[in-house]
């Protein structure tokens, strides 16, 4: 018996029981709709709490400097690290380190722009910081080398700051004044949204302008706040950060293992504890998924024991006219799989719309992922809809192949 004539008997046992094929059928598509739309919310929640994570650097790492305490080990004895504008430049000496900047906390400024006036944040930054911070520019450009040698007044503003100032205006190439200095807009940074991890008030509330302009209108110092830098790789950050500290030692004269002299702040240890809890998340989400598609598979498998039950007689008689055991095997294999099969379909359809739908729902950006429904998670889903019609088939395919012609048509 020819594989097409397997498939043509399995449908047409199919089609004669339709009612209990759609009956059966409807617990595989509920089963892998919800497998689908749990497996997008967990890959939804675990990209969305990774790009809110990453909001603040991919790799960042912030260097800020602490204090040294003397041999006597007094109050009076201790020395408080003071990082310069050289410092950042030092750092790329290390294998481990890819790039480092130098930023300047240079506190809340009044900024005037035609006849409105807001406080913002501002921060003097070095060209490295666009990439290092993960800033992207909607219009115009970043702080650049030029700007930095020749102390030039431009700022950068983030795409909030820019709509308190402007609202729906063009900022770009617009004059302001900060704290009275005049200044150009030569840049406005794209949207990021809340993030979850980022030093004081959030990048699209910031106002940048060039570290050296800040020191000279606002600090009146060449010292800075705290040096970010990308280590080589994330994997790298641990050993990059005592890499750094004995760079430091040696231009300030403290101990290459003192760790209180210079602190860190490793965004990827974060990072990867949010990322360790989405995982998890998805496993658990698409366990459940699972158990409810195996639960189907398991209403699929009776079903197909009882027609195997109710089909004694004929299964009996085509095992005495010849048919053999693995064509018998292969036919109630075949009739499951097709069960299955069209039920996963309905389901893979349901599952889209009800991902759709979800992603449709207005809420909270932040607070709220939207579900994610990948390629990777579909083939999944197909994978293991074709597992399931298998597994649940074996059992009844068996017991049809073991089936005595002689005593199933004494039964009967």
């Amino acid at each position: 018996m020819s594989f097409t004539d397997i498939v043509a008997a399995a449908w047409h046992n199919t089609r004669a029981r339709w009612l209990r094929t759609v009956l059966t059928g409807a617990g595989i598509a509920w089963g892998l709709a919800l497998f689908l739309c749990l497996s997008a919310m967990g890959e939804g929640s675990r990209l969305h709490y990774r790009a809110k994570m990453e909001a603040v650097g991919r790799k960042v790492i912030y260097a800020f400097p602490g204090s040294m305490v003397g041999r006597s080990g007094s109050e009076r004895s201790t020395r408080h690290v003071v990082l310069d504008i050289d410092d950042p430049a030092r750092l790329p000496a290390s294998p481990r380190v890819e790039r480092a900047a130098a930023e300047l906390w240079s506190g809340p400024r009044l900024l005037k722009a035609n006849d409105r006036l807001k406080i913002v944040w501002t921060y003097g930054v070095a060209p490295q910081a666009e990439q290092i911070r993960n800033y992207r520019i909607a219009r115009g450009r970043f702080v650049n080398q030029d700007d930095i040698v020749e102390r030039k007044r431009v700022v950068i503003l983030g795409a909030r700051a820019a709509e308190r100032v402007f609202g729906r205006r063009e900022a770009l190439g617009q004059y302001v004044r900060l704290d009275g200095h005049p200044f150009k807009v030569i840049g406005v940074s794209e949207r990021k949204g809340m993030q979850m991890v980022n030093m004081g008030p959030m990048d699209d509330e910031q106002v940048l302008l060039p570290i050296t302009t800040a020191q000279t209108l606002f600090t009146h110092s060449d010292t800075i706040n705290y040096i970010i830098y990308d280590p080589r790789s994330r994997e790298e950050g641990s050993d990059s950060m005592q890499r750094v500290r004995t760079i430091l030692s040696r231009h300030h004269h403290f101990g290459p293992g003192d760790e209180q002299a210079v602190e860190f702040y490793n965004s990827w240890d974060m990072l990867r504890l949010t990322q360790a809890m989405g995982v998890a998340l998805e496993i658990f989400l698409a366990a459940c998924g699972l158990l409810t598609l195996a639960a189907g598979g398991v209403g699929v498998m009776n079903i197909m024991l009882v027609a195997v039950a109710e089909r004694t007689r004929e299964l009996a008689l085509r095992k005495a006219l010849g048919a053999t055991r693995r064509d018998l095997f292969r036919q109630l294999l075949v009739e499951t799989v097709l069960i299955t099969f069209a039920s996963g379909l309905v389901g893979l359809v349901l599952g889209a719309l009800l991902v759709t739908g979800l992603r449709a729902l207005p809420g909270d950006d932040f607070l709220v992922a939207r579900p994610v429904l990948s390629p990777g998670i579909i083939a999944l889903a197909f994978a293991v809809l074709v597992g399931t019609g298998i597994a649940a088939g074996i059992v009844p395919a068996r017991r049809a192949a073991r089936l005595d012609p002689a005593e199933g048509l004494r039964e009967e």
